[in-house]
């Protein structure tokens, strides 16, 4: 076997001080949840979420644009944050009880959570029904307010703070 030295032919476009022209992984861009992604995330969750609970059996009504509001509003509240809303754990609640929870990127530390509250809807014709009434039915109808309440709690204190 003969050994040939290597010579300048074979080292063309080469340079030793940056082979790769590429984004570096801490250059390279992260994606970021947009709002339709994170309102059908929300859909998904709150289902699982139903399905697993008593409210299974239950009709569970949810306004048309609540959870784009809910989104957007999520986005908002993340902007000032770390790691953006790649760091949020959500936690969602209807009338006080925890529905679901999930975190909007797995693999990014969680720098804050995001608590959406939703509540029913009480100026609907089936809040005037009796209680027995309500029951008869196969396990009734929940109907969600349009209105929610939305607030940001960070897990972390800045030094500028």
């Amino acid at each position: 076997m003969e050994i040939l030295p290597v010579t300048s032919q074979f080292n063309v476009g080469f340079s030793s001080e940056k082979a790769w022209n590429g984004p570096t992984w801490r250059e390279a861009p992260v994606p970021v949840p947009t709002e339709t992604a994170l309102a059908q995330r929300l859909e998904r969750e709150l289902r699982a979420a139903k399905g697993a609970s008593e409210l299974a059996t239950a009709e569970v009504l949810v306004p048309a644009e609540l959870l784009c509001r809910a989104a957007r509003q999520t986005l908002a509240l993340a902007e000032g944050e770390p790691c953006g809303s790649r760091g949020a754990a959500v936690i969602v609640d209807v009338a006080g009880r925890r529905l679901a929870a999930f975190k909007i990127d797995p693999n990014t530390l969680t720098t804050h959570e995001i608590h959406l509250h939703l509540e029913h809807d009480a100026t609907n014709w089936t809040s005037l029904l009796p209680q027995f009434l309500k029951n008869l039915t196969r396990g009734g109808t929940i109907i969600i307010s349009p209105q929610f309440t939305i607030e940001k709690k960070k897990l972390f204190r800045s030094q500028a703070e």
